[in-house]
Parts: structure tokens; C-alpha cells; sequence
């Protein structure tokens, strides 16, 4: 059973435009929805962020289908605080303080990762989740920002960030145990998705007592639509982008796709 709903009487916000959200309760009607005429423009680039691995064969069927080509990014691994009990919190030095995420960080958090191009808009991003979602920070006396992790719009935590100076400070076990007892104070669940290839963040996670959720993995991909000169030129043009590079349009077209049964 889905329910669509429709939001075009909403503004929205700019690091969601041209931004796909599907959920569902089981991969088998995922697989079913993306298929139905008009859920999907295949006519123009997509990044697909989260899906289950097995909807990686449906997407490059209809890639195949429509001329166009997949591209796998990095596949994540799921990992999940699993435990009734919440993880102890480590004793805070009494040179930093832990707190909160506030609109007044929002500006570093933007020059923290405007290098990555994670996504247009970051600062209205940020201050989107620093408004709306639960996060932890370390800051020192002065209040300057030293460290902090934060909620998704997906329901996971991410956006760890520690500064270089500080990450043999023990900042990573206070913060994930922050979040993660915010989390579970509010019968939610804790969980993050780690690429398959940073073992040392999965080693941190291992060891601070996550788990790995095997039907949790995802895989972000990205769907390429054949060649067509003048779209492409619109598209650039739309994006405000300064070439006419497919890697430049790419970036502002996702679709996150997360079943709900991993949770």
C-alpha cells in the first residue's frame, strides 16, 4: 500500500529541488513504485542515495531500457546501537563543553564541508537540521566549534565532523554517545551508514559497540540519461553551473530510498 502525496502547494527548500523521496515498507513494492509511469523522469540524471541493493538490478534494467548507463558509487554499510541500554557517556574535560548544535554554528559547519560538494545550499541544509533535528557538539570555552555530529533527513546520523587538531581527543566516543542516548530517549533508533571502504570508521564504530545490520546496507548510484546536447545545456543553466561538465548537473539530482523494515 503507498500513499502519495502531494506536495506542490509547498515551497521547497532549495537543497531539496529536483529531489526524489520514496519510502516503502518492503524492497518488492519499491521495486514495483519506481517502475509505475510518472514516479521517475528518466529523462533526466538521477542520483539514487540509499537503495537497498537488491532494487541495483531494477534500476540498471530500465537504464538499459532507456539507452542510458549506471555508475555504482560507494556502497555503506549499516550499523545500529542494538543494545536496551544506552551507551555510558564518557567524562567531559573540563576545558570543552558539550552541547548543542545552534543557528551560529551553521556557518562553520558550511565551511566545513562546502569542499566535499556534498550538496547546493549547504548552509540552508544545515540550518535546517540544527532547527529541526537532534545533534551534539564540543565547543571549548570561548564557544568556538571543535566537533559535532548531527541527525539526517533520512533518520541517520552523519555529518561527524572533528577538527584535525582534535580527533585523538576522545571527541568521536562523546559525541556518538550523545546522539545515541538523545536517540533512544525518544524510543528512536540509532543507527548510521558507513562506506564499505572506511575501515577505520568501522573499526571506531565496532569498537564503540554498534552493530552491522546486514539488510540495513545501502548503495548510492547514479542513473546517466543518453547524451542530449540541448538539454544538458539547459539543465547547466538552471544549475547555475560554470561548465557544461554532466558531472556538474549531476550532483542535483537524488532520490533517497530507505525501507522502512531496516529500521
Amino acid at each position: 500500500m503507498f500513499t502519495l502525496h502531494d506536495f506542490s502547494s509547498f515551497q521547497v527548500p532549495r537543497y531539496f529541488s529536483h529531489t526524489y523521496m520514496c519510502h516503502s515498507k518492503s524492497v518488492t513494492a519499491l521495486k514495483y513504485f519506481i517502475q509505475r509511469p510518472g514516479v521517475i523522469n528518466w529523462e533526466e540524471p538521477v542520483t539514487f542515495t540509499g537503495l537497498p541493493n537488491d532494487i541495483i538490478p531494477v534500476i540498471t534494467e530500465l537504464s538499459r531500457k532507456h539507452g542510458a548507463t549506471v555508475t555504482s558509487k560507494e556502497s555503506r554499510f549499516m550499523y545500529c546501537w542494538t543494545k536496551p541500554e544506552p551507551p555510558p557517556l564518557p567524562q567531559i574535560p573540563d576545558d570543552i563543553c558539550l552541547g548543542t548544535l545552534e543557528q551560529k554554528h551553521v556557518e562553520t559547519m558550511k565551511t566545513d564541508w562546502e569542499s566535499t560538494s556534498y550538496r547546493e545550499d549547504l548552509e540552508g541544509y544545515f540550518s535546517g537540521v540544527v532547527q529541526n533535528f537532534d545533534s551534539s557538539c564540543v565547543t571549548d570555552k570561548k564557544g568556538n566549534l571543535l566537533a559535532y555530529i548531527c541527525m539526517q533527513y533520512n533518520g541517520a546520523m552523519a555529518m561527524l565532523y572533528i577538527r584535525p587538531e582534535f580527533r585523538q581527543c576522545g571527541y568521536f566516543n562523546i559525541l556518538l554517545s550523545d546522539l545515541t542516548r538523545k536517540r533512544l530517549a525518544k524510543t528512536e533508533v540509532a543507527y548510521a551508514f558507513i562506506p564499505v571502504q572506511d575501515t577505520q570508521l568501522i573499526k571506531l564504530a565496532r569498537e564503540f559497540g554498534f552493530e552491522w545490520v546486514p539488510e540495513g546496507n545501502m548503495t548510492w548510484i547514479r542513473y546517466n540519461p543518453p547524451a542530449q546536447p540541448n538539454r544538458l545545456s539547459n539543465v547547466t543553466k538552471t544549475v547555475e553551473a560554470k561548465s557544461s561538465n554532466l558531472e556538474d548537473c549531476l550532483n542535483h539530482f537524488k532520490i533517497n530510498a530507505i525501507p522502512l523494515t531496516t529500521l
